[in-house]
């Protein structure tokens, strides 16, 4: 899906700026003014602006170090509607696992991601919702994540961010405090947080703040500050592709090549109907095409199968964090 309108009136300072927030949004503006050559005040100024063109930043968890599983599930429903929005997400609300719900264009109509430790309350959570809408799913499908990758916004930078988060099945565990978990929950929406703001909510010292944050960046529980960017801003959609391959013999050069395309934001290797589901960034869906034909001609005879959908919008974030 194709959205016109003019592009964000961004000057070249104020793209520095946004290069610098992907890389880390906790960064202080003071660290970012002496990078980008403009004053403390000046950033914190083009900070606001640049608000506009971004949605839901947060914190970056490694999941699997928790003992969370992350599980996706898709839906596809006889109609879809205003009325039916609002009931997914009044139901979605009622499940403590639910991380977010996004509506779709194409295949399937929305898409719930669940952090799970237990999949016995992973199943009771899909059954209640299945009844809730009994007899209007056409389609379902189950998907256990085993490997997630996440990038940058490099179809915005002229200086890509190579760097990567990856998160990958571990023996190695955390366990965390109750003080970790109320941290997490409190600045998982706004990495910005300042520590004085968190030590008041909390009633924890700022010193205890400060070693719990840095403990949990060192252990890899916190992997990192994330700026979420609206593409629509930028002329761009999000596409979402699901990808099944005929065998997994070239799949370390396979998610090589994919990790270098520009427009890549995400990837995950998962068990379920599809080997992969990646996230691309493009102005259309015919640039879409391109790349993928350029992939089948890298990997003639590897790829069985692609089904693409269009990201509408997240309609659900538990901002409540319970699963923590």
């Amino acid at each position: 899906m194709n959205n016109t309108g003019a592009l964000p009136k961004l000057d070249a300072k104020d793209k520095e700026i946004l290069r610098e927030l992907d890389d880390n949004f906790r960064q202080p503006f003071s660290k970012i003014g002496r990078k980008v050559k403009l004053s403390k005040n000046s950033v914190a100024l083009r900070f606001e602006k640049l608000k506009e063109y971004s949605l839901h930043n947060m914190v970056g968890l490694n999941n699997e170090l928790i003992n969370l599983t992350m599980v996706r599930v898709y839906y596809s429903f006889d109609y879809y509607n205003e009325e039916t929005e609002k009931a997914i997400v009044s139901e979605g609300k009622k499940h403590k696992n639910i991380q977010w719900i996004a509506k779709y264009f194409g295949a399937y109509d929305i898409g719930i991601c669940f952090l799970v430790d237990n999949f016995d309350d992973l199943t009771s959570q899909i059954n209640k919702f299945d009844e809730r809408f009994a007899g209007r799913i056409n389609r379902k499908e189950i998907h256990i994540i085993s490997k997630q990758h996440y990038f940058r916004y490099n179809f915005l930078h002229d200086r890509p961010l190579t760097w990567v988060s990856k998160i990958e099945k571990s023996q190695k565990k955390e366990k965390l405090s109750l003080t970790d978990k109320k941290l997490i929950r409190a600045m998982l929406y706004d990495p910005r947080i300042n520590l004085l703001n968190i030590s008041r909510k909390l009633n924890i010292s700022p010193r205890t703040v400060s070693n719990r944050l840095k403990a949990l960046k060192k252990s890899g529980v916190i992997m990192g500050y994330f700026m979420t960017v609206n593409p629509k801003k930028f002329n761009h959609d999000t596409f979402k592709l699901f990808i099944q391959l005929h065998n997994l013999k070239k799949e370390q050069e396979f998610e090589k090549y994919i990790s270098e395309i520009k427009n890549i934001k995400f990837f995950a290797k998962m068990l379920g109907v599809w080997d992969y589901e990646m996230d691309f960034i493009y102005p259309n869906v015919s640039e879409l095409q391109k790349q993928i034909e350029l992939m089948k001609e890298k990997f003639p005879n590897l790829i069985k199968k692609i089904e693409i959908v269009s990201l509408g919008k997240r309609i659900f974030t538990n901002e409540k964090n319970l699963y923590i």
